[in-house]
């Protein structure tokens, strides 16, 4: 048995490793628009490709790529396809991709200054720039976070803290009034786990019915919040949704800031989704609001063109974070400058955090935020293109649009067909498109009507990208006709 105690090869290899990865790495982005999305892998295959005893003796690590290069790469849906339609899903700028790999080979824990003078002040820089690339504040504070439900789970915790009447920290919830929440049926799944796991119990968050367009009514958010006032209860936060998943629908966040204004209540947005798109001339009335608000949740990871995971917390006042997660333990008793010298372990839950600002602080230095917000803004155009050519079309509905979310649905030719023989239709063609892999989309519910949901974050997509798309999933539908 070869048992080593250091694990290091000389630097000789090691740097021939590199390379080799990273020639897999330009492989992979070599040709991207003929490359298959989504495999439609057998599951049992993908099980026998890696089930194994825990291996005893060492490997060498070409053969190990060789083995990702067969087996992992193929397998993986390919998000940064311009023919991945199906979810919010960024793709990776080439920058981006270089500072995770730096950061990655830095392997700095993020959380105190000590730790890393460097990743504490580009984080407080980058947290900086993101409140002013979306037009929230320009000096907000926050917090780098693995995604949009740890940073909407961390907004919440913030205003279950603040807007107690009592020092829960210490006492618990048990003397508390009831607390209640407030967000539309369309709100990202993430807000019930949320309400669940900060113990106010999910019969508490009230989900309000939408309007047609799929925003949040106004008047009956008010009602309900004039009713829990009136039983006793304590109403704590609105979450406003800055570009759902579902359509992209921005509620009317500067009525849900009056309103809590006027009734004492946390704002919180969810902007996961669209916050990077806030900012753009062409669609920063649509939130109106968003500046007012007590804390705001971003996803880098779907529209900032950066890997995964990258999610933050925004505030305009960092003391907010630390009252509601600064613990200090006897060995992180640093005799430094707090307000100059930034431990970020006090401003979130998390301890062990790796250096997710670097890849973000790579895309704004490498590409400058005007062609940051046009990548952005493309992803919109290409989408009001295919609007269009849905719009157009004989055999395709329009159902709805958000941002860069498109919902529409194939009717073929035959208008005799009814509501649940257009939904078998939709189902079916979602199907068919997994087997045959030239596009990958996926399919939502939209009033009990399933609809084809079409999302662009990709700089990469074009539109003879979604001409090919209308062109594909049409030669399947007339198969099923």
């Amino acid at each position: 048995m070869n048992i080593k105690t250091n694990l290091d090869q000389p630097i000789t290899n090691f740097r021939s490793q590199l390379y080799q990865a990273a020639n897999m790495v330009a492989d992979m982005y070599s040709n991207i628009d003929n490359q298959k999305v989504y495999n439609n892998p057998n599951p049992q295959e993908i099980k026998d490709f890696f089930k194994e005893s825990i291996p005893s003796d060492s490997s060498e690590v070409e053969d190990i790529l060789s083995i990702i290069k067969k087996n992992v790469i193929p397998n993986s849906t390919i998000h940064y396809s311009p023919h991945f339609y199906p979810w919010v899903t960024s793709c990776a700028s080439q920058a981006s991709i270089i500072g995770d790999f730096l950061a990655t080979a830095l392997n700095v824990n993020a959380t105190t200054w000590m730790n890393s003078a460097a990743s504490s002040e580009i984080e407080k820089q980058v947290i900086e720039w993101i409140g002013q690339f979306c037009g929230y504040s320009n000096n907000a504070s926050g917090v780098f976070l693995s995604g949009g439900s740890t940073a909407n789970l961390t907004g919440i915790q913030v205003a279950r803290r603040l807007k107690s009447n009592i020092d829960i920290s210490i006492d618990g919830l048990k003397e508390q009034s009831q607390f209640t929440v407030y967000a539309s049926e369309e709100t990202h799944y993430c807000i019930d786990k949320s309400i669940d796991a900060l113990g106010i119990g999910k019969k508490h968050l009230r989900k309000i019915a939408t309007l047609s367009d799929f925003t949040i009514n106004v008047k009956e958010l008010e009602a309900q919040i004039k009713e829990d006032l009136a039983f006793g209860y304590t109403p704590m936060c609105i979450v406003g949704n800055a570009g759902t998943v579902n359509t992209g629908a921005i509620d009317p966040l500067y009525q849900l800031a009056e309103l809590c204004e006027k009734y004492d209540v946390w704002f919180h947005v969810d902007a996961a989704y669209g916050g990077c798109a806030a900012n753009l001339e062409a669609t920063k009335s649509s939130f109106k609001g968003l500046n007012q608000a007590d804390s705001v949740a971003i996803d880098l990871h779907k529209w900032l063109f950066v890997p995964f995971e990258a999610g933050c917390i925004l505030v305009k006042d960092k003391n907010h974070l630390k009252e509601t997660f600064s613990v200090i333990p006897e060995y992180q008793k640093f005799d430094y400058n707090q307000e100059l010298q930034v431990d970020f372990s006090e401003y979130s839950f998390q301890q062990s955090r790796n250096f997710k600002a670097l890849k973000v602080w790579m895309n704004f230095k490498v590409y400058g935020q005007e062609n940051l917000k046009q990548a952005i803004d493309g992803s919109i155009k290409v989408m009001n293109f295919l609007t269009v050519l849905i719009q157009k079309s004989n055999d395709f509905e329009f159902m709805a649009s958000g941002l860069s979310i498109v919902c529409f649905r194939y009717i073929g030719n035959d208008k005799k067909l009814n509501l649940e023989e257009i939904n078998n239709l939709n189902l079916k063609l979602v199907k068919l498109t997994e087997t045959d892999k030239r596009v990958f989309i996926r399919e939502t519910t939209l009033n009990r009507m399933v609809v084809l949901r079409a999302c662009c974050t990709n700089f990469r997509r074009e539109a003879k990208h979604v001409e090919y798309l209308i062109d594909v999933l049409r030669s399947l539908g007339n198969q099923l006709i």
